[in-house]
């Protein structure tokens, strides 16, 4: 961080909301002092430490939402101060400070568990920016965690503490225990059967039965659901209870109701309205008690308009209705999702937990995502299965997720760090240069520039990163 004042004429960072305490620990007191008044003149509470010993004891007596830790301090360093924290405090991120040169302390230090890491010098923009991301996603944990303890054990396996979720939660409780049948509706791999089960679980009912409508021929489909009697059709040699009575005084979620043929359509109206289930080949109906929730994609009203789906059916099925929301309308959940994947990949790998970098985590968030969470999980599924060392980077990610992501990651890290133009450019270059394979030629082609432009631009910017070769003669 640079020592000048802070100027606020191009850039206002969101408000520090209130509450937000952050302790600072730098044995260099100046620059502590700098860092101190900087943050609370941007609306934070601020507490200091000149090393990690006494910063241990101000965690153990005041309300620290985040630590600023430099690693190189006399007693215990910022190494061992980040274990603590992490295994002590565990609420609590930590942002640490590096010279310039021990980049890889503060990448190893991610992978012990800092939140982030920052670069001497860095300007206020860039951590005021890395302060509220790190909050940000600090708030999302706890704010998950406080959904879980209000609403229950039943959100097992639902990560989510944004806006659209926290609506979607309050709606599920609503109608958790009402007996009405449940329209599920969301993108494809939004998790809307992960939702189904929640609701199941916080009603309290019995056997909660799962069927996928498009998964069964249509000519089984109606004997699976309804059962049929001893003689009702060749190879009927006995009885068979069907799902909807396997459930019975419990929970039937109808997946791809979309898909449930249109003759099998008012056999189900008749059950819902009835509450009694008649069997292929019986004359007498039984009854039974279920809880139908059912799910779809699809545009439901269209097909009713045409003609693909009964609209009696669809009304009686639309009593209680719940949107699950695609990703790209909740980014703000995608830290959380990620840090869930992955500690559940490393738990089934049985290997130590993979760390994403802030780079690949900026990549992910901007992507539209149009296979939502389950789209997620296969693209940290692969990256944990490809990337060579603890920390996933934006070159483990896939090649269409990276392209996608890395224009919106590289402007956002360019205007985090408040480089200038010129400083932009230079990355640019060089990391054009680096995807050549150092090949001057074909890097000035990707550039579209002629090859003496390319070479003024080198020149000018000083020395390259790393062996770059010329192109053979």
């Amino acid at each position: 961080m640079t020592a000048e004042p802070t100027t606020q004429a191009d850039y206002q960072p969101p408000p520090a909301r209130l509450g937000d305490c952050i302790l600072v620990v730098e044995d260099d007191e100046p620059f502590r002092r700098t860092l101190t008044e900087v943050l609370a003149a941007h609306g934070y509470e601020v507490l200091s430490a000149p090393d990690g010993l006494a910063a241990v004891n101000v965690l153990q007596e005041a309300g620290v939402d985040l630590v600023i830790s430099d690693l190189v301090m006399p007693g215990m360093r910022g190494r061992a101060l980040v274990q603590h924290i992490k295994a002590t405090f565990p609420e609590i991120p930590v942002v640490a400070i590096t010279a310039f040169g021990s980049v890889e302390d503060a990448l190893e230090l991610t992978r012990l568990g800092a939140a982030d890491y920052l670069t001497k010098p860095f300007r206020t923009r860039a951590l005021l920016s890395s302060i509220e991301r790190v909050l940000d996603q600090s708030r999302l944990r706890r704010e998950q965690a406080k959904l879980r303890r209000a609403l229950g054990d039943h959100l097992e396996g639902i990560v989510g503490a944004s806006e659209p979720m926290r609506r979607l939660f309050e709606r599920m409780g609503r109608v958790a225990t009402s007996p009405a049948p449940v329209l599920i509706t969301g993108e494809s791999g939004t998790g809307k059967e992960l939702v189904a089960l929640a609701i199941h679980r916080a009603s309290g009912r019995g056997a909660y039965v799962p069927v996928n409508c498009a998964a069964l021929p249509d000519q089984l489909l109606e004997s699976e659901l309804f059962g049929h009697a001893r003689g009702a059709f060749t190879g009927a040699d006995r009885e068979k209870k069907g799902l909807l009575e396997a459930a019975d005084g419990g929970t039937l979620f109808l997946d791809e109701i979309a898909e449930l043929p249109l003759t099998l359509q008012p056999k189900l109206l008749r059950t819902v309205e009835a509450r009694e289930v008649r069997r292929v080949g019986d004359l007498e109906g039984r009854a039974v008690d279920v809880r139908l929730l059912a799910a779809t994609h699809r545009d439901l009203p269209a097909l009713v308009e045409a003609g693909e789906f009964r609209e009696d059916l669809f009304w009686r099925l639309h009593v209680l209705h719940l949107h699950v929301p695609p990703l790209r309308e909740r980014r703000a959940d995608i830290p959380l999702l990620v840090e869930g994947f992955l500690s559940g990949l490393a738990a089934r790998g049985r290997s130590p937990e993979p760390r994403l970098s802030p780079s690949a985590l900026a990549a992910l968030v901007e992507l539209p995502w149009p296979g939502n969470v389950r789209q997620l999980f296969n693209v940290l599924e692969r990256a944990v299965a490809f990337a060579d060392g603890a920390e996933i980077g934006l070159e483990d990610l896939p090649d269409d997720v990276r392209i996608a992501g890395h224009g919106a990651a590289f402007v956002r890290s360019a205007a985090g760090r408040e480089l200038t133009l010129a400083e932009v450019e230079r990355d640019y270059v060089f990391e054009i240069l680096r995807r050549a394979g150092g090949n001057k030629t074909r890097a000035a082609e990707l550039l579209g520039i002629p090859r003496r432009s390319l070479y003024r631009r080198l020149e000018r910017h000083g020395p390259e990163p790393g062996e770059v070769r010329d192109d053979p003669a």
